[in-house]
């Protein structure tokens, strides 16, 4: 048995060696989600070495090892560049929305730039134009959704199991309507 606070101390401990073997400097500044995958991996890394149950350590082994992948290092370059670009466009876009509630009475739209202000309604899950911007903005400006325009209704694009039921049934009722060709009833 042993304390909390003595539990702590030795992950604390483990953790400082981690991110040095990762090359990282202990007493730099991590984002939330960095320092979290590495206090994870090293609570995991040390309930394998104290675990007296097998099945228990081989959980916690192939789960420390499914988080391998997303613990930083120094060799990531893409991690401070990120960490930046993140705070810097999250700053200048909260100012921006700041600013177009003011000019526009609370309408997010008109800037061409801002792929945020596009309103696509009910096509907002069809995924047609999702790799080209370019092609979504001028759909969304053809259909009226870059205006902040909210629709009213709540129908919404269909997706491939409800085109495959309407598609059977149009099929459904064209045959019953050439099996009725010529009789009375049913509009056939």
């Amino acid at each position: 048995m042993s304390s909390l606070k003595s539990v702590a101390k030795e992950l604390r401990e483990t953790v400082t060696n981690l991110a040095i073997s990762r090359g990282l400097d202990p007493d730099e500044e991590f984002t939330r989600h960095d320092a979290c995958v590495l206090l994870a991996v090293a609570a995991l890394k040390q309930l394998e070495k104290s675990s007296v149950a097998e099945d228990l350590t081989d959980t916690a082994r192939s789960a420390r090892r499914a988080l391998r992948a997303f613990v930083p290092s120094a060799a990531d370059p893409q991690r401070h560049d990120q960490e930046e670009g993140q705070q810097k466009s999250s700053r200048r876009d909260h100012k921006r929305g700041r600013e177009d509630e003011a000019n526009n009475g609370g309408c997010v739209g008109g800037n061409k730039d801002d792929d945020a202000n596009i309103c696509l309604g009910q096509y907002a899950k069809a995924h047609v134009f999702d790799d080209d911007v370019k092609k979504r903005t001028k759909f969304a400006r053809l259909m009226g959704g870059v205006r902040g325009e909210k629709t009213s209704h709540s129908t919404f694009a269909p997706d491939v199991g409800t085109i495959k039921r309407i598609n059977g049934e149009l099929e459904e009722q064209f045959n019953s309507a050439l099996v009725r060709a010529g009789k009375k009833g049913l509009g056939a």
